[in-house]
């Protein structure tokens, strides 16, 4: 009868041991992110029910948050790693590409710095343009009409649906 190769005695391969910056700059970053979120939140007054009101559910998040990045941060420190990627195509050994990236967070920036005079749907739709375009779509028609169309459908909603004030910048009179 054939021995099992599951109870075999050889040695399991060598994890990797020491503190991993990726997984180290994640997990401060989660905490971080925890931790502003906790402190934002009780900057919001009670609401009328003093059990039960508006910060209470950004205190749980922001709890829960700072919580799993100081579990994720001990964890590094112990010398845990992320696991890398199953996918078929996934090459841990690729150089990084940060121009998608980029892409987003400058239209991002961009969008944000010129929202307050060109107006929400403006600055808005040059957020979508920058995600679409690093997503890869180069036709400029299609995109530049489904980002205002999505970004005039968002002002509608959050003005006329929800009560909220969005500046409406440069299309003052046209919304």
């Amino acid at each position: 009868m054939p021995a099992d190769p599951s109870l075999s005695s050889s040695p399991a391969p060598a994890q990797q041991r020491g503190v991993s910056l990726p997984d180290l700059l994640v997990a401060l970053g989660v905490t971080s992110l925890g931790a502003a979120l906790l402190l934002g939140s009780f900057q919001i007054p009670f609401g009328i029910n003093a059990v039960v009101g508006p910060r209470v559910f950004p205190l749980i998040v922001g709890g829960g948050l700072t919580a799993l990045g100081a579990l994720l941060t001990l964890g590094v420190l112990r010398g845990d790693r992320a696991e890398p990627a199953a996918e078929e195509d996934a090459d841990p050994d690729a150089p990084v590409n940060l121009a998608a990236p980029g892409v987003i967070l400058g239209g991002f920036l961009l969008g944000a710095l010129l929202l307050p005079s060109l107006g929400f749907v403006l600055g808005t739709a040059i957020m979508y343009v920058s995600v679409a375009f690093a997503l890869g779509e180069r036709r400029w028609g299609l995109l530049l009409g489904v980002a205002l169309g999505l970004a005039v459908l968002t002002y509608e909603v959050f003005t006329r649906g929800l009560g909220l004030t969005l500046p409406p910048g440069v299309l003052r009179g046209v919304l």
